[in-house]
């Protein structure tokens, strides 16, 4: 495995060794999420080893639903790249393995409301990858969704935007009559474009294909530094000449309706108890600090699991997990063994949302230690307040916002600030109008003070919403920007300095 040394990737996977700051980064594709006992006993293992060289012992659920190991010190073995391939959780060749995860509803199978069980198709698509390695030749960011139209989707069926994940071919399952379809859409610059078709179930992934091929083609007519993706394929060709073109090479014609409209989803409805399709069991949504598990906690997670559930696991794309199939009878017991673990599963309140990227030392571009300050806010937070529906707050060390796609409610954007003549780290703090993140601007902090002040923030949001349903994002529209920066102004004033 020299290339792993030798031809590092900026876009992270297993078998090439992508540099950080802190070590090397390995992100491992988990197909739909699921994540079996056999998988997540081979990952503990391989973490726990490099922990005893020196790297760290935690694992990150990323906003794909994969997992990814950070400040990596040591090559992997040729045993422990052998023994993640056979496990399902490496590609069988190299060349593809930096490819997205295929993303999937993580309640497939399992939701009452859903309309096609994706299980299938996740595997058929993921096979389709894997026996294509001339995909190697599409950007790292190629990505496929399959959204089972159940109560917890993928895509934008949320109505809240910041649990919004976005594919560049997104699927997502409708009902037409009675029968049911898959419904197209097409992503770039974080926007689904919608090509008004609907695909046969046992059409899908010869459509998958014939647009990936054609994708293909354009990135090879298209040489640029920078391998071109389907926002630019949208952009030159236009929608209608690549359907066009789709048509031309399948032996059916695409169907397009203009009378679909998606149903949404329960907001952040995957957390806590929930009962399955199967009448007699149920699934529990864990909650997790910024989509991170320790190695003891995972081996405790998927112990339950074997013990209680049908020893798997769903991964899911907003960093948390779900512990499917264990008996109505059974809830109370797993709801005890998953808080001596550590976990919280909310009921009729919830933490914030707080979603951070690596930040510093991991990462070079970016200027604050997201990750520790994240977990200090969360903690501060969840002393001070009680919400009954998530508010997410996002920390990004740079502009580029890596850890979430989405608009965020409230983004906090790293910045050096000087401060009697010393730089210390602060934040930009902006509140998000559903459609972008940094649409009002209401001060430059530095990070002592922002707990206080994201607190006072979100008590003035719950004492002065119209109602429970008003988003943060409403609430501002209708709340005076000018006053939100006065109490930035009043909150660095009061507040002492965290420490």
């Amino acid at each position: 495995m020299e290339n792993w040394l030798t031809n590092p990737n900026s876009c992270p996977g297993l078998f090439y060794g992508t540099s950080a700051q802190d070590g090397f980064l390995i992100r491992l594709r988990v197909p739909g999420g699921i994540l079996t006992q056999l998988q997540a006993e081979a990952i503990a293992d391989w973490v726990e080893i490099q922990a005893d060289a020196g790297s760290g012992d935690t694992i990150l659920i990323t906003n794909r639903a994969n997992l990814q190991i950070r400040a990596v010190l040591a090559t992997p073995t040729p045993q422990v790249f052998q023994r993640l391939q056979t496990v399902g959780l490496a590609a069988r060749d190299p060349t593809i393995d930096h490819l997205r995860n295929v993303m999937a509803s993580p309640t497939a199978g399992i939701d009452p409301q859903e309309i096609i069980d994706t299980r299938p198709w996740v595997q058929a698509l993921d096979t389709y990858i894997q026996s294509h390695l001339e995909l190697a030749e599409l950007s790292a960011k190629f990505s496929i969704g399959i959204d089972g139209g159940g109560s917890v989707g993928i895509g934008t069926r949320s109505p809240i935007p910041w649990e919004h994940r976005y594919n560049e071919i997104q699927l997502s399952a409708v009902k037409i009559g009675d029968r049911p379809y898959f419904h197209l859409a097409l992503a770039g610059d974080k926007q689904l474009c919608d090509t008004h078709v609907v695909i046969e179930p046992e059409h899908c992934l010869s459509v998958v294909a014939t647009l990936t091929a054609l994708y293909l083609e354009y990135v090879r007519q298209n040489p640029a530094p920078k391998k071109r993706r389907m926002k630019h394929l949208l952009q030159d060709w236009g929608l209608a000449t690549y359907l066009e073109r789709v048509n031309r090479q399948l032996s059916y014609p695409l169907a397009q309706k203009q009378i679909l409209t998606l149903p949404t989803t329960q907001r952040y409805g995957h957390l806590g108890v929930h009962r399955q399709r199967q009448p007699e069991l149920s699934y529990i949504g864990v909650n997790l600090s910024l989509g991170q598990v320790s190695t003891a906690q995972l081996r405790g997670l998927i112990e339950l699991s074997a013990t209680l559930g049908s020893r798997h696991l769903r991964l899911t794309p907003w960093q948390t997990v779900l512990i499917p199939d264990i008996s109505n009878d059974k809830v109370p017991d797993a709801l005890r063994s998953l808080l001596a673990l550590g976990f919280t599963v909310p009921s009729d309140r919830y933490p914030c949302a707080i979603v951070a990227c690596t930040g510093q030392p991991g990462c070079s571009e970016a200027v604050t230690q997201t990750q520790p300050q994240a977990l200090t806010l969360a903690h501060y937070l969840n002393s001070q307040l009680s919400l009954d529906y998530p508010v997410n707050i996002h920390l990004t060390g740079c502009g580029k916002s890596c850890a979430q796609p989405s608009p965020g409610e409230i983004t906090l954007l790293g910045v050096a600030i000087e401060q009697n003549g010393e730089s210390i780290e602060g934040y930009q703090v902006y509140i998000g109008d559903n459609h972008q993140s940094f649409a009002h601007f209401l001060g430059e902090v530095p990070f002592a003070d922002i707990p206080f002040l994201i607190s006072n923030l979100l008590q003035r949001y719950q004492q002065r919403r119209v109602s429970p349903q008003e988003s943060l994002g409403e609430f501002t529209r209708r709340y005076p920007v000018k006053s939100l920066r006065s109490l930035v102004l009043s909150a660095i004033i009061q507040q002492p300095c965290l420490t």
